[in-house]
């Protein structure tokens, strides 16, 4: 039995069995995920979905992060979910591409907010969670990925149901019910890459997973079997599946220790190619008119997720490595702006576009890229990436972290605040009331409760 086996883990599993780098891990995920949940708190689409809250009299029971509004604890999932997502500059687990915060962080926040939890609580949470859904996204992955479920809605709410039941110190039976409602919920199709829809994905799974554990606690019952059974979640979502990584070996390392974090605000498997042009930039200072043609060699990954060339938003520019290389060339950076409808369609960012060209190589590692630069004088420049940065070779720093932290929020927060936040943050573990927390994660102005 995996299910019972699983629930077994998550019941016995405390904060004590968690090693130093796991903690620190969990607390870089936070600051990370926190920083484009608060960036993207007023894209349009979040508008789109705070009106269906108001429409059905949504109750100020948690934090919309970066905004005034509060709104029910499974509102709050699904809003906090998906502005983490909206930029695409949350954090990876690169082994099968699972975004492993933004559909368990908000969640666990919702629900901790609501029921007056400590930051130590959160964090223990958020391993566990993130454990969970991991270990599913390796034991399906790469089958299930390609036949076209976006994994990170998909396992993410069976981790976000996970995260709860620790949090709610439910008992095996109920965490079992938990997990198999969470199971029965599968979401997100990779259809809907460059849309509004595909954030929509994350935050949905961390509205599923919180609501199977509030259902689960009641005893509403579930197969006890909901993971392994021949039509449970691993059968039914992919043609073939390693079930023994469920659960084995589990405490002797976390999946979190693995996280990587983005320094770029696109589709992963991009960043290697833009890592490559903004280290030939830095060298050389090329303008646009000497370059003849750019030739990117990398992972097929990078064409099955990234080869839009039809472009007109900046959601679809995400999904672009063309435009990806073409914002590193110019500005030396692919954040926010640069994924922006403006930018996107700017002309001499298009016409550069054209000059950009993908070859695909078996051999090559998703973090690795090799760029050719063809100039007009007949010379080239050329720049192989070994390991991207933000991988888990070449990570991210403490201190980059916190510069993308303050940089990704922009005006939304305040200056003080955002660094009130970092302190916060790497002293989690030590926060009884989480209550200055989340204030500090609203704008200045009084909260809006309706």
């Amino acid at each position: 039995m995996v299910t019972d086996k699983l629930a077994l883990h998550i019941t016995n599993t405390s904060y004590e069995h968690f090693n130093q780098n796991a903690v620190r891990e969990a607390k870089r995920s936070l600051l990370n995920w926190l920083g484009v949940a608060i960036g993207a708190a007023n894209h349009e689409s979040m508008d789109m979905v705070l009106n269906v809250a108001k429409l059905t009299a949504s109750q100020p029971q948690a934090t919309v992060l970066g905004r005034n509004e509060k709104v029910d604890m499974l509102f709050a999932s699904l809003l906090n979910g998906m502005s983490s997502h909206i930029y695409d500059f949350d954090d990876t687990l690169l082994e099968t591409v699972l975004h492993p915060s933004a559909p368990v962080f908000p969640a666990i926040l919702a629900y901790a907010e609501n029921q007056r939890k400590t930051g130590r609580d959160v964090l223990e949470a958020f391993i566990i969670g993130c454990e969970v859904e991991a270990r599913l996204a390796l034991s399906i992955y790469p089958s299930h990925y390609w036949r076209g479920w976006h994994i990170t809605g998909s396992v993410g709410g069976i981790g976000a149901a996970a995260a709860i039941s620790k949090l709610m110190g439910l008992d095996v039976e109920n965490t079992i019910y938990a997990l198999g409602i969470a199971a029965t919920d599968p979401t997100g199709l990779r259809e809907m890459f460059g849309t509004m829809t595909k954030p929509y994905h994350p935050g949905k799974a961390a509205m599923n997973g919180l609501l199977a554990a509030l259902v689960g606690a009641q005893g509403f019952t579930s197969s006890k079997q909901p993971l392994e059974a021949k039509r449970g979640f691993l059968n039914v979502l992919s043609e073939e599946n390693k079930v023994e990584l469920v659960t084995e070996k589990w405490g002797d390392k976390w999946e979190v220790e693995k996280n990587s974090y983005k320094p770029f605000a696109s589709g992963i498997v991009t960043h290697p190619a833009i890592d490559a042009i903004i280290s030939i930039q830095k060298e050389h200072m090329l303008k646009a008119e000497q370059v003849e043609s750019i030739i990117i060699t990398a992972h097929p990954l990078v064409k099955e997720l990234t080869g839009k060339t039809d472009i007109t938003t900046g959601l679809e520019g995400k999904f672009s490595v063309y435009h990806c290389v073409a914002a590193g060339f110019f500005n030396l950076k692919a954040g926010v702006y640069e994924f922006t409808d403006e930018y996107v369609n700017e002309p001499a960012v298009k016409k550069l576009r054209d000059k950009i060209s993908l070859v695909i190589d078996e051999k090559i590692k998703e973090d690795q890229a090799y760029l050719t630069v063809k100039l007009t004088d007949g010379s080239e420049v050329d720049y192989y990436v070994e390991h991207a940065i933000g991988s888990a070779d070449s990570p991210m720093t403490d201190e980059q972290l916190q510069e993308k932290f303050i940089d990704v929020t922009g005006d939304i927060i305040g200056l003080e605040a955002k660094n009130e936040l970092i302190d916060l943050v790497n002293r989690f573990e030590e926060v009884e009331d989480l209550t200055s927390f989340f204030q500090l994660c609203q704008p200045k102005e009084t909260a809006n409760q309706y």
